[in-house]
């Protein structure tokens, strides 16, 4: 006692931090201090260890300001996206396409609407007006163009969830992968919405697979992670980089990964994976606490990145791309353009395109490494 009235100064130095050190570990107390550390040496660790080679199974197309300057701005008439549709699958013979852009509105660039509303109007007695309208707006309904190009095609449509006071919702959501039934009762904390923007309902019904693409934006406004399940009201929803991966796997069945009796996690009460299930098969895929994975990155992103390899839209559109060029591929369309407000941050880079997030998971998918924080981290 004498040795401890002496030295208490330096006991307590000692026992304060690690009491809260323990209480930050225990999720008792959350400081953000100790957590903006550990996000920095995670940052740091990343950049040290991507691999920064290129995957050449993966192929961005990409709507970059270039193409925008050639084609206009966006968005484009969904005739000229009809177009570069077949020329992915028709020309260069892509296995898989996914489009981390959302088509929340119907397309009357072409006037059809207007047209229509004359033919009944003003010009209901014109001669032949009527007629004539009947012959050509099949070529002036871009939407139908638009559809009829995604029909039968090996196609991922992509939409995004909000969180707002209203939960407002435009466009048609995909079938959910997972009912809460499959839950067993457990309390899952999953990343969880009230609102949605998808795509026209015409569209959704030719091409009815779809993934969200959204990711988990930190505390401090970094993206380290994305949802592999989110929530809406009381129905699950993958991404866009899963439903991609699952198509080509043959679209498998999505269930819950619960805990297996092992050290440190005895009494984990969330889920540990997800499970693809197909027959005989089970493939799991590991999540975190929030049912997410950590983006495995390749390296810096961009077109200069080196990760993955970036055609302009506007060389696939106009045909300046070799026949053949993206055969077996899968191909993702997205923006670089930093107009469309599709830029990052990220530990990697700072304005680093969204769509290569959703190619480094599928990149993760394929080569069996998906990184969480498991449940015995802290």
């Amino acid at each position: 006692m004498a040795s401890l009235s002496r030295h208490w100064p330096r006991v307590a130095v000692t026992l304060i931090p690690l009491l809260f050190t323990l209480m930050h570990a225990s999720d008792v107390l959350r400081i953000g201090v100790l957590q903006r550390l550990d996000d920095i040496i995670y940052d740091a660790r990343l950049r040290a260890t991507v691999p920064r080679t290129l995957d050449d199974r993966i192929v961005i197309v990409d709507i970059d300001e270039r193409s925008l300057a050639e084609v206009g701005r966006w968005p484009w008439g969904r005739n000229r996206l009809g177009q570069l549709v077949d020329e992915i699958f028709d020309g260069q013979k892509a296995a898989l396409l996914g489009f981390d852009v959302v088509f929340a509105e119907a397309d009357e660039s072409s006037g059809l609407k207007r047209l229509r509303q004359l033919a009944q109007t003003e010009l209901r007695d014109q001669p032949g007006f009527a007629e004539r309208l009947n012959q050509i707006q099949g070529s002036l309904d871009y939407d139908a163009t638009f559809a009829k190009s995604l029909e039968k095609r090996p196609v991922v449509m992509g939409y995004y969830f909000t969180s707002d006071r209203d939960g407002r919702t435009s466009g048609t959501l995909p079938a959910p992968v997972m009912q809460k039934q499959a839950l067993l009762g457990r309390q899952i904390k999953f990343t969880s919405w009230n609102g949605f923007g998808s795509n026209i309902d015409q569209l959704a019904k030719s091409a009815p697979m779809a993934g969200f693409f959204n990711s988990i934006t930190e505390g401090d406004g970094v993206v380290r992670s994305v949802p592999l399940l989110a929530e809406y009201n009381g129905e699950y929803y993958e991404p866009l980089s899963l439903a991609m991966f699952r198509m080509l796997a043959g679209l498998p069945k999505v269930e819950p990964g619960f805990p297996q009796e092992r050290f440190l996690a005895r009494n984990y009460p969330r889920l540990e994976s997800i499970l693809l299930r197909q027959s005989d098969k089970t493939l799991a895929i590991p999540v975190d606490d929030r049912v997410a994975a950590l983006v495995p990155f390749r390296g810096s992103g961009g077109v200069s990145g080196g990760s993955f390899r970036y055609l302009s839209a506007a060389d696939v559109l106009a045909k300046r791309v070799p026949p053949g060029a993206l055969a077996n591929k899968i191909v993702l369309l997205g923006t670089t353009a930093p107009g469309l407000l599709d830029l990052r941050v990220t530990p990697v880079g700072e304005t680093y395109p969204g769509v290569e997030t959703h190619a480094n998971v599928i990149s993760g998918f394929l080569d069996g490494k998906v990184f969480v924080k498991p449940d015995y981290a802290m």
